[in-house]
């Protein structure tokens, strides 16, 4: 009897033992609303409706949580919790704000959030969906391993994440499933606009743009007539109508100093009149050459934000002048230009690509017309000048 008395309280001691165990694990308490976490996307999936990051039950998450993730600029992304060990959790992203921002590595915010409440007011809030899994395998190799040594994925870590539905490198993953609708009392609604980042945000995936700058000036300069026996300068002034077309390339993935850099080539049209005396010349130049901007307020990454830039260009081209006088017939030239300018700028780009920027320059233009006569002109401007326009960038 009393040897199956003793079997009978190791048997209780060892199951209030394993109940001390679990209730230890669920000790943890929950996160609450508003409550906020550091943490590091370990892996994204392809369509980035998927992220695996490095924040558990260790850290209050728990199955069905909601959270906004953010950086400085703004919140990016919008999820629920699908799946959770101690130290490692799957999110379901149901919306996405900044998909530049989700990637493997990157490190930012969780806060934890209500879940979205049904309402028939679309004004008011967004409607309470089943939310879409990703359907993207998971490779769960070394990709998925964090910057630092000291949260790299190990075997045992590997063991927990296959028991979350999540393979080994090589073997295919499990398929997410849906999260349900979450419907509640304790909803609270949630304003289509708390999601949109209002300090605006970075895109990094778009490098090329393309832009078309006007200017409609008048600059003052000098014109030199050169014969064989004479060499006269006079005072004149230059009315133009001037189109610049332009294709610019950004570096906005580097390291260095080349993010805040961007190159571009462009051509230039440009109908340009001017005065002397009583004769009236015309002429229609074609130029093209490049140049290159420096961002120095704000990155040139940046959405929604005002953009500073310095900028430089040079170029050159051909032309040809109708002169014209009330006394004499019209004389044909031909011509050559080069021009060079600097200024200061400011560049505004929307999420979607589409742009605008304006800058104040200043110009110097040089030009050699040759008229059949073996008479040389030479004519050149300067000053300041404004130009503005549109842009993508892609």
């Amino acid at each position: 009897m009393n040897s199956l008395g003793d079997k009978i309280m190791r048997v209780l001691l060892v199951r209030l033992l394993l109940v001390l165990y679990f209730l230890s694990l669920n000790s943890v308490s929950a996160l609450d609303i508003d409550e906020k976490l550091t943490l590091r996307f370990l892996k994204v999936s392809n369509s980035k409706k998927t992220v695996l990051i490095n924040r558990g039950a260790e850290d209050g998450v728990v199955v069905g949580n909601h959270a906004k993730f953010f950086i400085t600029s703004g919140v990016i992304a919008r999820g629920v919790a699908e799946k959770v060990s101690p130290s490692r959790s799957i999110w379901s992203l149901y919306r996405v704000v900044d998909p530049a921002e989700i990637t493997d590595g990157k490190v930012l915010n969780l806060k934890i959030a209500s879940p979205v409440k049904i309402t028939d007011d679309p004004s008011k809030s967004m409607k309470d969906e089943p939310i879409p899994a990703g359907t993207d395998k998971m490779d769960m190799g070394d990709a998925a391993a964090e910057a630092t040594t000291t949260s790299k994925i190990n075997e045992d870590e590997q063991k927990e994440l296959e028991g979350m539905g999540l393979e080994e490198s090589g073997r295919p993953a499990k398929k997410e499933t849906p999260a349900k609708s979450t419907k509640g009392k304790e909803s609270k609604e949630v304003s289509i606009m708390e999601e949109t980042p209002v300090h605006g945000g970075t895109n990094k995936s778009k490098n090329w743009e393309v832009w078309g700058l006007l200017n409609l000036d008048s600059i003052s300069g000098t014109q030199t007539n050169t014969t064989s026996t004479t060499s006269v300068s006079k005072d004149l002034t230059s009315s133009k109508f001037d189109f610049t077309l332009g294709l610019e390339r950004y570096f906005l993935n580097s390291d260095s100093f080349l993010k805040d850099v961007s190159i571009f080539a462009f051509l230039n049209k440009a109908v340009e009149s001017s005065g002397l005396d009583i004769t009236k010349d015309t002429i229609d130049w074609l130029r093209f050459g490049g140049g290159a901007f420096y961002h120095f307020y704000n990155s040139a990454a940046s959405t929604n934000k005002i953009i500073c830039f310095g900028e430089f260009r040079f170029g050159g081209g051909t032309g040809t002048l109708t002169s014209s006088s009330g006394t004499s017939p019209d004389i044909s030239a031909k011509g050559s230009s080069t021009l060079i300018l600097g200024g200061l700028g400011l560049k505004y780009v929307l999420i979607n690509g589409l742009g605008m920027r304006a800058s104040l320059q200043y110009y110097n233009a040089s030009e050699s017309l040759s008229y059949p006569d073996d008479q040389t002109v030479k004519n050149t401007y300067s000053g300041p000048r404004i130009e503005y326009g549109i842009s993508y960038r892609f």
